[in-house]
């Protein structure tokens, strides 16, 4: 009977430990198989599973040396002074970015540097795991060895913790072990010889094995990672207070799923990795708000673990950000500049820079208020015409106000599409016969009653005295007794 099934030695894509998992028999192996149940008298096979799948198995199965972890074969090769791995004549050699990773690797675990075992590397090179679990055990003395075999043999967590611990593995320790885990704690200790240390040192071994494995707790509860992406804590996980963890053991799913995991802090990877550590200082936008703030972070591995924010930012720093939040959120948030752009347009002249504008006008601010301070009530307006090279030209062909036969002034009105538009009280045109003109085009009259509601619209003044005026003159004379009237509005 065969079921097409084999365990098989493969590696956590998440630790690079070695594990056992069941897997899919290759055709090769099935055909092996088969011959057995003929090796001393004629047999049958019986496979459990369909031809049509059978036909769509590998030929054969793929080397061993070309889907395993690499990082101890290289502890292996550089305790015997081999320093380029892809330089020996294999067989089947191994898969460039898999040593590549591997040494990355060793490298961060503090095994290997320029090529050659460190002391520290000598040690783990001589015991029978994982260079992450060496680091564990030769970091962690006794309890190291014993968290090391609870790893080792694939002890995991289950339903709710009874409380909450800094680290996963205190819950697995304080199990009662099988016959396995016992086999390969006493194997461990006997090769490591190791010394009690605290809980703390265990902490700490954990930390320098997973240090690759960094992730930062986010307020809604999910897990940011140095390596890139997020996720979620196993319900199982007792490590919920800390702020950072390092993940031990993770399920790829849908969302990842952490576990194991154990607390750390910012110190301890500080005494551990000074290496990977960055200071850096400068500016960050605060969203809710709505500000420049100065910031001062701490960053392992590329990833922020600590960070204090505070005023007083660099002026130019805080001046470029703030320029582009404001261009991100659109200048109308800010200042209603569209009736001055359709006057640029209107007259044929090039548009002003608003990007430029806004960027001079954000020196020496932090904030939207600030912003909105300086460029409301006209004040964007004011920048932009006092920066313009040629203001004449603009007056000339798109005057920002006509005058009136008294005198008196009204500001003209531009719209994209649409002729320019004054508004005033009809009392205000007589003696005009001609439409005020914004260049060489006559505007849109808005006549106003003395309510300051439009009796008329118009384009054509003179054709309006003439034509409407008469009529209009009559029914406004008896609603507003009070003002003039006259009967010639052209003299009056």
């Amino acid at each position: 009977m065969d079921s097409g099934l084999a365990r098989v030695a493969v590696d956590s894509p998440w630790t690079g430990m070695p594990s056992i998992e069941v897997a899919r028999v290759s055709q090769a192996s099935a055909t092996q198989r088969a011959g057995r149940s003929a090796r001393t008298a004629p047999g049958r096979v019986i496979r459990l599973y369909p031809q049509e799948e059978f036909v769509r198995r590998p030929a054969q199965d793929a080397p061993e040396i070309t889907r395993r972890e690499q990082s101890q074969l290289l502890v292996n090769l550089h305790g015997c002074g081999v320093t380029d791995a892809l330089a020996l004549p294999w067989l089947t050699p191994p898969p460039a970015p898999a040593i590549a990773a591997a040494e990355t690797l060793l490298g961060r675990l503090g095994v290997v540097e320029n090529g050659a075992l460190t002391p520290l590397g000598a040690k783990i090179a001589q015991l029978p795991v994982h260079p992450r679990l060496g680091r564990l055990i030769v970091d962690g003395g006794e309890d190291g060895c014993r968290a090391a075999a609870v790893l080792s043999n694939g002890d995991r967590l289950e339903g709710k913790p009874p409380h909450l611990v800094d680290s996963d593995l205190f819950l697995l320790l304080e199990r009662p072990w099988g016959p396995q885990t016992i086999r390969t704690y006493e194997q461990l200790r006997r090769a490591a010889r190791p010394t009690r240390k605290d809980d703390h040192a265990l902490l700490l071994a954990l930390t320098a094995a997973f240090s690759d494995r960094l992730g930062k707790r986010r307020p809604n509860g999910e897990i940011l990672l140095a390596a890139g992406g997020q996720a979620a804590l196993a319900e199982s996980s007792g490590v919920r207070q800390a702020d950072l963890v390092v993940a031990i053991e993770m399920e790829n799913r849908g969302t990842p799923l952490i576990r194991l995991a154990s607390k750390v802090e910012p110190e301890w990877l500080l005494d551990l990795f000074p290496e990977r550590m960055e200071s850096r200082d400068g500016v960050d936008w605060n969203r809710t708000a709505e500000r420049v703030e100065r910031v001062s972070a701490l960053l392992f591995d590329g990833m922020v673990i600590e960070e204090a924010r505070s005023g007083g930012p660099d002026a130019e720093q805080a001046a470029e950000l703030l320029a582009a939040k404001a261009i991100e959120a659109g200048i109308e948030r800010f200042a209603d500049v569209s009736g001055l752009l359709a006057r640029w347009r209107f007259a044929g002249l090039a548009e002003p820079d608003l990007k430029q504008a806004i960027a001079g006008a954000c020196y020496g601010l932090r904030s939207f208020a600030e912003l909105k301070g300086l460029l409301g009530d006209e004040g964007l307006e004011r920048i932009l015409l006092d920066g313009m090279a040629d203001r004449a030209a603009l007056e000339a062909k798109a005057p920002e106000r006509v005058k009136l036969a008294k005198g008196r002034s009204v500001a003209v009105h531009y719209v994209d599409g649409q002729p320019p538009w004054v508004a005033s009280r009809l009392q205000d045109f007589f003696g005009m016969r001609e439409t005020p003109r914004a260049g060489q085009t006559p505007v849109v009259v808005h006549l106003l009653a003395p309510n300051q509601r439009p009796v008329q619209v118009t384009q054509d003044l003179a054709g309006f005295w003439e034509r409407h005026y008469p009529a209009l003159r009559r029914e406004l004379g008896r609603r507003y007794p009070r003002h003039s009237w006259p009967e010639d509005p052209l003299t009056a």
